[in-house]
């Protein structure tokens, strides 16, 4: 429940031509409750909060207590408040969230606002030329060209001193050897690093920290002991001491990224050159109040250069053979039974240090079986590992995903392929192929009615589908002719004698008689 003059604003930045999710950063609430009084008019908000006043709360039982502990301190918390009516009533029944709401509108009506904690800062002596840079993490969204949003990541570098500016993008999360390679492309952008590198306890770099004891992950350690930099690492939650990287992530979300359409992560991080050199480095900075590009002409001659790490050793592409192997290092490592097809390619990427060898398909790069690597032999067939039964599970996901396709936007397919693959362990991938056999013969409308009657009906298997799709549509299942049966000619003069149906009603009737005589019989003994 917001008063009338947040609803006010909400409603003057609504016709000022503000998003949903703009005004609710620059009032800073929920983009929920700014949603809530969004399209409200003034006489539903008036009505809204009469009702809302009237109605009794479940918490109005126990408004005098909290009323005074909030009088007597101001700094009590709800969970506190909480805490001591759960101790003292053992039938206290609202949650956590209703406490939550109603101490915070309690709060408001009775002008007492948590003492805030207001953090005094100093700002900082501007570090000489080449000494620091700071470096961060960040996520955004784009769209691509069919309005779909793509998720990003970042990362991010600035010269504390030139405030000169460096980004990088890629779609799945930084690892340690990403980081390190985002290091790399940023040393060459600048030409150098800066003496002192300033980062946040992120998991990719740091294992942990006590007290100033940092334990570097070992990939980060190994290049930092090669670029030759110093460390300097934030407290934990504290991103101010960082504020001028945290400035630069805002800023490349909200600016460069805003501005931008997918269309490949290639062409995203060239883009993303051009704007640093044309825009973000270009304008004059508002603390420095001047041009990075300028002050960076100067810095660029204090800063150490480092050597590009050399590329590492690109996979092994291996046709594979028809016997289900590939070939390594003159030895055959076997494949699981058919994985071959025809022009089918594997990626062999050993790992010297593990001595393993993992084998994935070279065109989607799934894994298809990872072995020891076999040393000190030539011309050996190096066999399935014993877990070898786990890696079947890639050969049917192929054909599950085909029919994924089917049913869009359906809930209940995914939940009836599982039930399917629990029922036939063994022969799931022969079920899955009777289902997208079934989908070139029906359309979308049959497939749905059909899939909901089997679903409501527990009828988890893919010929029970498959009968379903041709009893709706009103085909004739055909009926299989019994094959002729030929008798030894040794029987084959024998006919069966054939009896009209007056001898079978003579045997019938004479059976009743019996077996009422024996009725009247056993009768006459009980009286």
């Amino acid at each position: 429940m917001v008063h009338m003059d947040i609803y006010v604003e909400i409603h003057k930045l609504k016709t000022s031509g503000y998003s949903k999710r703009r005004a609710a950063r620059e009032l800073k609430l929920d983009k929920r409750t700014v949603g809530k009084y969004w399209e409200m008019s003034e006489a539903e908000y008036a009505r809204y909060m009469t009702e809302k006043g009237e109605r009794e709360k479940i918490m109005d039982e126990y408004r005098e207590y909290i009323e005074s502990e909030l009088r007597e301190h101001r700094e009590i918390t709800s969970a506190v408040i909480e805490t001591k009516l759960r101790m003292n009533n053992e039938e206290f029944a609202p949650s956590s969230r209703s406490v939550r709401l109603y101490i915070s509108n309690l709060r408001e009506e009775l002008g007492l606002p948590t003492a805030a904690q207001i953090r005094q800062y100093v700002e900082v002596e501007e570090m000489p030329m080449g000494y620091q840079s700071q470096v961060d993490m960040g996520q955004g969204e784009i769209y691509d060209a069919y309005g779909k949003k793509v998720k990003i990541y970042i990362f991010c570098m600035v010269l504390s001193s030139s405030r000169q500016r460096y980004c990088s993008f890629q779609e799945k999360p930084y690892t340690a050897e990403d980081f390190v390679k985002a290091h790399g492309m940023a040393f060459k952008y600048y030409g150098g690093r800066t003496e002192e590198i300033v980062y946040d306890q992120d998991r990719v770099m740091a294992v942990s920290e006590n007290a100033g004891d940092l334990i570097l992950t070992e990939a980060f350690e190994s290049y930092r002991q090669y670029a030759g930099f110093k460390i300097r690492m934030c407290r934990g939650n504290d991103p101010e001491s960082k504020g001028k990287i945290e400035a630069v992530v805002k800023y490349v979300k909200n600016n460069y990224l805003a501005s931008q359409t997918y269309y490949g992560m290639t062409e995203l991080n060239s883009n993303g050159i051009k704007w640093l050199d044309r825009v973000a480095n270009a304008k004059i900075h508002e603390t420095t109040k001047m041009v990075p590009n300028r002050v960076f002409a100067e810095e660029r001659e204090k800063l150490t250069a480092v050597a590009e790490l050399s590329e590492p050793a690109q996979p092994r592409v291996a046709v594979i053979r028809p016997t289900n192997v590939v070939a390594y290092k003159q030895n055959r490592y076997e494949l699981p039974k058919g994985t071959y097809s025809p022009g089918r390619n594997a990626r062999i990427e050993p790992n010297e240090e593990s001595g393993r060898l993992k084998i994935t398909d070279a065109q989607t790069g799934e894994l298809i079986v990872e072995h020891n690597i076999s040393y000190g032999t030539k011309g050996k067939k190096v066999p399935l590992p014993r877990n070898a039964e786990r890696y079947k599970e890639t050969r049917y996901d192929d054909v599950r995903a085909k029919i994924l396709t089917f049913f869009p936007e359906n809930d209940l397919i995914e939940s009836f392929l599982e039930r399917i693959r629990e029922i036939y362990p063994r022969y799931t991938r022969d079920q899955y192929s009777i289902i997208v056999k079934s989908q070139s013969r029906y359309s979308q409308t049959e497939l749905n009615n059909a899939l909901r009657y089997c679903v409501e009906r527990e009828l988890y298997s893919a010929t029970y589908f498959r009968e379903t799709l041709e009893y709706f549509r009103g085909e004739e299942v055909p009926v299989k002719k019994p094959k002729t049966i030929l008798l030894p000619a040794k029987y084959a003069s024998i006919t069966a004698q054939e009896r009209g149906i007056d001898a079978y009603n003579f045997l019938l009737n004479e059976s009743i008689n019996v077996h009422n005589a024996q009725s009247v019989q056993a009768g006459g003994e009980n009286q």
